[in-house]
């Protein structure tokens, strides 16, 4: 009797570690399945292009069991095909691949700023992106060769200094900021500035003293241009005060 109890409890205990298993890391059976779906979907779909295929893996938060694929021919042609524990297709990711482009302009366009602040000089970071008003993707092309002196979208750029500055001081950082945008022919629609002095904030991350900081984004580039100390103020002040009511 006692044997039969523990045989029964070392089974509930396999079972248990089975199903944990699979939750984590999928079963073989369905990914031959996936496997066996993929080259389905290839053959039907896809058979004229040169396709690069990595081993199935388990998404195990979806779930579903994916096969990342990648045209050999387009640098931005990677997508993938997603099936159920049964081997039938839930998704394809062909049709979204200018995502792909998107990512990479991102990509580019960040690193940028990196290389402006060296070559400039410019004593700040410098982040730049897309402007937040537009989706980067609609003026693109699939493989699309990044040109940054030629960017098809209007971009948004910030700003990140370690010490107090006053409000003219902002303006005197966003002037210097925006001939080097206008030097690389960047088509820069607004701007952001986030000063602070190092040590400003607590263990917590709470600003000691609201007075050491001075933020204020979307700032359009004719305040800038113009050298509005006084908009750029009243900016601030209401971004500062925002949801304190």
């Amino acid at each position: 009797m006692k044997l039969s109890v523990k045989k029964i409890a070392l089974g509930i205990f396999v079972l248990l570690v089975l199903a944990v298993v699979n939750a984590l890391f999928g079963n073989p059976v369905s990914k031959a399945l996936a496997e066996r779906g993929a080259d389905k979907v290839i053959a039907e779909k896809y058979g004229d292009l040169d396709l690069s295929q990595e081993k199935v893996f388990y998404n195990f938060k979806a779930p579903e069991y994916v096969v990342h694929l990648q045209d050999k021919n387009s640098v931005d042609s990677a997508f993938e095909l997603c099936f159920d524990s049964f081997g039938r297709l839930q998704r394809d990711t062909y049709d979204f691949r200018i995502d792909n482009t998107a990512a990479r302009f991102e990509s580019a366009v960040w690193k940028y700023g990196e290389v402006l602040e060296k070559k400039y000089d410019f004593p700040y970071e410098i982040s730049l992106s897309a402007w937040n008003k537009i989706d980067e993707a609609d003026y693109l092309t699939l493989d699309q060769p990044v040109d940054m002196k030629h960017l098809p979208y209007k971009l948004e750029v910030q700003t990140f200094g370690e010490r107090k500055i006053t409000a003219d001081e902002a303006m005197a950082i966003l002037k210097r900021l925006q001939q080097i945008m206008d030097d690389e022919n960047l088509d820069v629609m607004e701007y952001a500035l986030t000063f602070e002095p190092k040590g400003s904030r607590d263990e917590n991350g709470a600003l000691k003293n609201k007075d050491d900081m001075f933020s204020v984004y979307e700032v359009p580039a004719d305040v800038v241009r113009r050298g509005d100390v006084d908009a750029l103020k009243k900016l601030a002040k209401e971004q500062m005060t925002e949801g304190k009511e």
